[in-house]
């Protein structure tokens, strides 16, 4: 019994463990906040504390302002947060509607006005990115919102990229679709049959350069193709997509490998409220319409097209019970602004007919008659 139990723990402590390292390596984020904390007159304030909550997550991250009235936050998950700044012989000040997009530095300036610290100045309507003022590259965030209401054929977030500025694409994907009615041409890649099989994507040039000289980051990791450029070896389902942030030109040193589109794109993630979604496309004969002319001309009748098409998925999210081991024996401890979890699924069933015509050797011709 007592090896049993040994064993439990052992298995509980290494499952811990692991938890422990996903979190530590979980995405790296490169998007920020940045501004200069100033009074009504423009004078520099320091060591003024600045404080960035996630409204999601309600994580909070604090700061305070440098010798030259300067803050900044980096590595930050793409969403909404709060941004509070407070000093002595001020009031404080909240931004409560600060958007975040991926893959960017936003810019936030903050005028603090004399008063008391207990006096709070509130700003409500939502802080989102206008003019970029924090780098010189072309780029464009996919939102979450525009990944779940966009139409994008075969449920093919990278369908999406041909939207943003510089970026061209003519439909045609670097695989072949043929299995669920994609278009297809040959192209980087050229080995798939479906958007669920590698090196599919549809085929973009951005700033001028080649379809194979764009590069493909899942979450800060390359998921570029081994063997061409321009295509990816991982195509995300639309439920697991937070944002995608195209760079089509100017980009900066730290975006390397390839001249064409640095496509970034960044899962969702838990929340502390549990959420979710769930999905179904589905073609069946009885459906269809009748085909204009029968299998055979000389007969009437007319069918249904028989194909059978089914794609379907979900999605669940939200805070992540811990366990916890210590006196009075084993329990849990709620996941609320601490550990989170976030799964999605998307299956496609598709079973559709073709007609080709080949050439086939009868034994006369082998037999060379």
């Amino acid at each position: 019994m007592k090896k049993l139990l040994s064993g439990t723990r052992r298995a509980s402590m290494l499952a811990l463990l692991a938890l422990c390292f996903a979190v530590s390596v979980q995405a790296q984020f490169r998007a920020g906040v940045q501004g200069t904390v100033t009074d009504p007159a423009g004078a520099i304030v320091t060591a003024a504390s600045v404080t960035l909550t996630n409204t999601e997550t309600n994580r909070a991250q604090q700061t305070t302002s440098s010798d030259e009235g300067f803050y900044s936050f980096s590595n930050l998950a793409p969403g909404r947060y709060t941004l509070t700044a407070e000093k002595a012989g001020f009031k404080k000040t909240v931004f409560d509607n600060l958007t975040v997009n991926a893959e960017s530095v936003q810019g936030l300036d903050v005028v603090l006005t004399t008063g008391e610290v207990a006096e709070t100045v509130t700003v409500t309507g939502e802080v989102a990115q206008g003019l970029e003022t924090e780098n010189a590259n072309v780029s464009r965030a996919i939102t979450t919102e525009e990944v779940r209401n966009l139409p994008q054929f075969g449920r093919d977030p990278y369908e999406l990229l041909r939207l943003t500025p510089g970026v061209f694409g003519s439909g045609s994907r670097s695989g072949g679709g043929t299995s669920v009615g994609l278009p297809n041409s040959t192209g980087p890649g050229g080995s798939a049959n479906s958007i669920f099989q590698a090196e599919n994507q549809p085929q973009i040039t951005a700033n001028g350069q080649r379809v194979s000289a764009n590069n493909f980051q899942i979450d800060g990791v390359s998921v570029n193709s081994l063997q061409f450029g321009g295509a990816a070896v991982v195509t995300p389902n639309q439920e697991a997509v937070k944002e995608v942030r195209v760079i089509s030109s100017a980009y900066s040193a730290e975006y390397g490998r390839n001249s064409g589109a640095q496509v970034q794109v960044v899962s969702q993630n838990g929340t502390n409220a549990f959420h979710g979604s769930l999905f179904l496309k589905a073609n069946d004969p009885r459906w269809n319409a009748f085909n204009k002319y029968g299998p055979d001309f000389n007969r009437a009748g007319p069918e249904r097209v028989s194909n059978r098409f089914k794609q379907f998925g979900g999605s669940f999210g939200g805070p992540l019970p811990l366990p916890r081991f210590g006196e009075g024996g084993p329990s849990t401890i709620g996941g609320r602004d601490k550990s989170f979890f976030f799964l999605s699924y998307e299956g496609l069933r598709s079973n559709s007919s073709g007609s080709a015509v080949k050439f086939i050797e009868t034994p006369e011709y082998r037999q060379q008659i």
